[in-house]
């Protein structure tokens, strides 16, 4: 972590910051700035089968359905849950209604990877499947105090 804050320039502003601490965090704020651009950059260069590719990547890691609700599409989209489904309609998105004129859709998780908020999405899959596996151990542990 430290070495990464050492590739971070310092600019003239921050000879005014006294606290070490808020250095760091103004570097680290830089530092995830430059990740962010780097990290969009590299997407848009990314080829179909590259896409695809980091998508399998990141499902197996962070355990990505292949489909997502209106609602988490929504989320990711930044946009209202009524847009989502006017873009599913318009076949804007790839989805398939799951109950004609029921309004409920089967959207493709892959395609929303350049959305504004896929990062939070990922977080919160994250930290699904984190609980999920501190829940399966704490009753592992359970069932093995009882034998």
């Amino acid at each position: 972590m430290v070495d990464l804050l050492d590739n971070v320039k310092p600019r003239p502003s921050d000879e005014a910051i006294k606290s070490e601490r808020v250095k760091e965090y103004v570097q680290l704020m830089r530092l995830h700035e430059a990740l962010e651009r780097k990290k969009n950059m590299l997407y848009e260069e990314l080829k179909e089968e590259e896409r695809k590719e980091a998508f399998e990547a990141l499902s197996n890691e962070f355990n990505l359905p292949p489909h997502v609700t209106v609602r988490d599409a929504a989320d990711i989209m930044s946009i209202s849950p009524q847009m989502v489904r006017r873009h599913c309609a318009e076949k804007k998105l790839a989805a398939q209604q799951t109950f004609e004129g029921s309004g409920k859709w089967r959207i493709e998780t892959k395609q929303l990877m350049d959305q504004p908020n896929w990062e939070r999405f990922i977080e919160k899959r994250a930290r699904i499947k984190d609980q999920s596996l501190g829940l399966a151990d704490e009753m592992l542990n359970q069932l093995q105090e009882e034998d």
